[in-house]
């Protein structure tokens, strides 16, 4: 059985995961997830080896960060089994973004700097998806997750309605390109409960995840660390709000124009 009976929120079961694991010009990334779980969809297949420099791997090539999506899948949240019925869903990704400004991204200021014309851009007063409240940056820290350092915080799109959750962990693998991988999710009923049981469950999923640099990546992150001595991420980030009006009515256009990002 996938998910347990007796809790409250019931989130799959992880000693149901499989090990997943991806070479990307020679980094080697492992995790591991439940099997894909969701009234709708099912899981797709990815590939496990992908050529971090083929221009034709990336979604999106002409945009500030191309993006490749390297795994992703879905799970429904259970409330009481006697319920029958789904409190929300999770959605994970594992993607890779290639920034294209000339800046290193093994220096821990310029991954940061990254972060914040990434988001600005995306989400921003003239981003890509600029209808609904956004804040970024909450509760950021820095987590050392098998050796590899990660940026963790979370988003919210649209805190005052029908809010959705991103969980997001980023490390770069080489000079130009960074690893995000993102837990997001929305539970229909706002709950204490839910919230924590969740960011447990995305936790664990880190706790899984190792990342082994490819041998240009390492002399990369080395001759960063020999150019910026003692260098160290930010311990604290001031969030990023675009706060909007919520609106009443939402055209049939607007509806369609949101992909859910």
């Amino acid at each position: 059985m996938l998910y347990p009976i007796f809790e409250t929120v019931r989130l799959p079961r992880l000693d149901r995961s499989k090990i997943h694991e991806l070479n990307l010009s020679g980094t080697v990334v492992s995790f591991s997830t439940p099997p894909f779980s969701a009234t709708w969809g099912e899981q797709r297949k990815f590939p496990a080896c992908i050529n971090l420099y083929d221009p034709a791997a990336y979604l999106l090539p002409n945009d500030i960060a191309p993006l490749i999506l390297c795994y992703e899948s879905k799970w429904d949240v259970k409330g009481l089994i006697f319920l029958q019925e789904n409190i929300g869903w999770i959605n994970f990704s594992t993607t890779i973004s290639k920034w294209e400004k000339s800046s290193d991204l093994f220096r821990c200021k310029n991954l940061e700097k990254t972060l914040i014309e990434y988001y600005t851009q995306m989400y921003g007063p003239e981003g890509h998806y600029n209808k609904d409240t956004y804040e970024a940056f909450l509760d950021w820290r820095i987590e050392t997750i098998n050796n590899t350092q990660w940026i963790y915080h979370h988003n919210v799109k649209n805190p005052d309605g029908e809010a959705s959750y991103r969980l997001y962990w980023q490390t770069p693998i080489s000079s130009e390109h960074y690893l995000t991988i993102n837990v997001s999710y929305q539970v229909y009923k706002e709950s204490i409960e839910a919230h924590n049981a969740i960011s447990t469950f995305a936790q664990r999923l880190m706790g899984a995840t190792i990342i082994g640099l490819s041998p240009s990546a390492q002399e990369q992150k080395a001759a960063a660390e020999k150019q910026w001595p003692n260098q160290k991420y930010s311990e604290h980030m001031e969030p990023l709000r675009w706060i909007r009006p919520k609106k009443d009515f939402i055209s049939v256009e607007e509806y369609f124009s949101d992909d859910g990002k």
